[in-house]
């Protein structure tokens, strides 16, 4: 019997080693757009995150200090909180525009969501001023698009459009939107001076932009350890992220780009329950998950194992939650 237990506890420790060796080696390296969009295209089809997260793939907010909320719920006002600090508070008057109700003769105000993923904050926006915006969202998975439009056709959301382009050349011309607004899109940019060169060509004098990152812990004074680096690779690599940027670093971008009225935040901590939460909803309904395929799951255990690095990034102080606008004067 002791033999037996023996035999037992060292093929436990084996597999889990295994396990835990395959885990730490990341798959979907980023090598180009159609990197990106393979991803986002999988996870789009297989409807998997959605069952379980919605029709929002970003973080949720919690407070300062957190506050106990639903996954979704916590998404939907990570949107209007997102607003007020980047909309509301710099930009009163085109929030006043915005704010008109269909009253007056202003014209709408134009929004680009560049990075829309399925078009849950795209959506959200456009009920939310349903006369006095237009939002466009941009994203380069053709099968986003394609889930976007059919979801704002069922709710009969008419002030939105979807389209399938590539944020660093987005076609449009200059001076297009008032407000241009990224939520965790950016870390898939290889340059991020580009972006957001990109992004302000594209933005009207006296226009916001506004963006939601994960960022790195500013590296100037103290550069990250051999571990640091490495978890943090972990986490570029496996979701097809180009690299992270540090919010100072950011902040010299767009001053860099002419913005000006620059202001950044950290909202790791409203925000860190996303991560355990997103992992939570699927153990509390496993129903989807008995059927899907044994790849479909190993994919699972993946996306729930970084996930839980994440949690571990941000608690520990190694990544941040970057929120950063900037204003183009002229």
């Amino acid at each position: 019997m002791q033999i037996f237990f023996v035999i037992l506890v060292i093929a436990l420790a084996t597999g889990g080693i295994y396990l835990r060796s395959r885990l730490r080696v990341p798959v979907r390296h980023y090598e180009g757009p159609k990197s990106v969009s393979t991803v986002y295209d999988t996870w789009t089809n297989d409807r998997i995150l959605e069952t379980y997260w919605g029709e929002h793939l970003h973080a949720g907010y919690y407070g300062n200090p957190p506050v106990k909320k639903d996954f979704v719920t916590a998404k939907v006002d990570f949107i209007d909180e997102m607003i007020r600090w980047g909309i509301v508070l710099p930009a009163p008057e085109i929030m006043a525009r915005l704010e008109l109700h269909g009253k007056g003769s202003a014209e709408p105000v134009q929004i680009l969501d560049a990075g829309c993923g399925i078009g849950g904050t795209t959506r959200h926006m456009a009920k939310r001023w349903p006369k006095t915006a237009h939002i466009t969202g941009i994203t380069i998975s053709k099968a986003q698009v394609e889930r976007a439009v059919l979801l704002a056709n069922i709710q009969s959301v008419e002030n939105a459009l979807f389209l399938e382009r590539d944020a660093l050349h987005t076609g449009f011309p200059n001076t297009s939107f008032d407000v241009v607004w990224a939520v965790e899109s950016e870390m898939h940019m290889p340059d991020k001076n580009d972006f957001i060169r990109e992004m302000v060509r594209v933005l009207k004098p006296g226009g916001m932009l506004v963006i939601a990152a994960w960022n790195v812990r500013d590296t100037h004074s103290t550069p990250l350890s051999k571990a640091e680096a490495a978890h943090i690779r972990l986490l570029v690599d496996e979701w097809a992220h180009a690299s992270f940027t540090s919010i100072p670093d950011y902040i010299e971008i767009l001053k860099k780009n002419n913005l000006q009225n620059i202001t950044a935040e950290d909202w790791a901590v409203p925000t860190q329950p996303s991560w355990r939460h997103a992992v939570q909803v699927a153990m509390r309904n496993p129903r989807k998950l008995m059927t899907i395929s044994m790849k479909q799951r190993w994919s699972l255990v993946r996306d729930a194992y970084t996930i839980l690095r994440y949690d571990e990034a941000f608690r520990k102080g190694l990544c941040e939650y970057g929120l950063i606008r900037g204003q183009k004067v002229n």
